[in-house]
């Protein structure tokens, strides 16, 4: 991760021109009011931990991917001659609201009425369009879109999804067996949800 190193009233200039949001994840005991806009930081934090519930508490300012960091001195013993820092951590708005954006990636599970002992995984930018793709191949009986989790690497949870359940896949009647797989429906969802931990990007679509 690429970031900058900045001062902090390089940071608060930055603050009030409405150009960077800044997040204080805690961890000093000793000065929790280390200054007046410490609460307003810690908000800040506290909402992205509301946000994005199923990312653990130690990779979700990595996952929102902050651009700066703010190292404070908050205390100073001038008998140990030691010091106690805090760091502060800044997010370019202008790139925090594309982010917010939905970025529109799916991770979807098909099911089939022909088929009850299978599910179909696998990825779409657009889950509705790409199944009127698959039934519009002349199946006899057409998949049901049942769920469809947003994440922002599709690429990566397919890929997991797949290795997860690689002894349970079988072939299609036309002989490739990518997506197919043996597997109850909640058991997949449930493997779903946990492997998107890391690549949340909102609330999955159930049908």
């Amino acid at each position: 991760m690429r970031y900058k190193k900045i001062t902090l009233n390089t940071a608060l200039s930055l603050e009030e021109q409405n150009l960077i949001k800044i997040y204080y994840p805690g961890g000093t005991q000793d000065c929790p009011e280390f200054h007046p806009n410490t609460s307003k930081w810690t908000s800040n934090y506290v909402e992205l931990t509301q946000k994005y519930k199923k990312i653990p508490l130690g990779n979700i300012l990595e996952f929102i991917g902050y651009d700066y960091i703010i190292d404070v001195l908050v205390e100073q013993d001038d008998i140990t001659h030691s010091f106690t820092w805090v760091n502060l951590y800044g997010k370019d708005i202008s790139k925090l609201e594309v982010q917010e954006q939905p970025k529109g990636h799916y991770v979807y599970i098909l099911t089939n009425v022909a088929y009850p002992e299978l599910v179909k995984i696998g990825k779409a930018v657009n889950p509705q369009q790409r199944i009127k793709g698959i039934n519009g191949a002349g199946t006899l009986s057409e998949w049901v879109l049942k769920y469809a989790m947003p994440v922002t690497d599709d690429y990566k949870v397919e890929n997991l999804m797949h290795r997860h359940f690689e002894e349970f896949r079988v072939d299609s009647d036309q002989g490739h067996s990518r997506e197919f797989f043996k597997v109850d429906f909640d058991k997949a969802v449930k493997a779903l949800e946990y492997f998107s931990q890391d690549y949340y990007n909102g609330e999955p679509l159930v049908y």
